[in-house]
């Protein structure tokens, strides 16, 4: 599977058409121009790709901080999908 941030650039210079350039771990969504809208549809593309998404309420968090969230949130809905199939 590919890594959640490499996955995250993809969208983000693909579907949205940020600049690489301006793809930095650090940088945050407002830094990169993102409104409340484009948050959205960008949760809304990651809940597609991932099955999960971003919290709606953290502009100011970095790609670096999103990306691991993202990471755990994986895991933790691969585990649950895991849990559910062992128990039926």
């Amino acid at each position: 599977m590919e890594p959640v941030y490499d996955v995250m650039v993809r969208l983000l210079t693909e579907h949205f058409g940020v600049p690489e350039d301006q793809i930095r771990p650090d940088a945050t969504f407002e830094a990169l121009e993102f409104d409340s809208l484009a948050r959205l549809e960008l949760g809304m593309v990651l809940a597609d790709t991932l099955g999960v998404s971003l919290p709606e309420d953290r502009a100011d968090m970095t790609l670096a901080e999103a990306a691991e969230y993202l990471t755990a949130a994986v895991g933790e809905a691969g585990a649950a999908e895991s849990l559910r199939k062992a128990v039926r």
